[in-house]
């Protein structure tokens, strides 16, 4: 995840610089207009959305394609979600999978 490394406010502008990963870098393809700056801490992704691959109107449904295309193996079942309100438009940050990294995983070998 980026990190802000300094904020300068001058003028009415705010200039933000940015920590970001090469994975994060080539996210960006080379855009340099209307990027969208989040938080993704937990404290701020506090609703709680059902996932599945079917279900009521209540569930955010997302097509197998998609999930196999970003190697999504395994749904959140209550995924921590935000809308943001920018200007007039609304979006949707929503986790759908958590890191495995440094978690120990146990059970028997083969």
């Amino acid at each position: 995840m980026a990190d802000i490394d300094s904020i300068d406010m001058k003028n009415d502008k705010i200039l933000v610089n940015l920590k970001l990963t090469k994975e994060e870098y080539e996210l960006l393809k080379q855009s340099t207009k209307r990027l969208l700056l989040l938080p993704t801490e937990l404290n701020i992704l506090n609703e709680l959305l059902t996932t599945g691959e079917l279900g009521n109107s209540n569930r955010i449904m997302l097509p197998n394609k998609i999930l196999r295309k970003h190697n999504v193996t395994k749904l959140l079942k209550k995924a921590p979600a935000q809308i943001f309100d920018i200007g007039d438009e609304k979006f949707l940050l929503l986790k759908l999978q958590e890191s495995t990294f440094g978690k120990p995983v146990f059970g028997e070998e083969e």
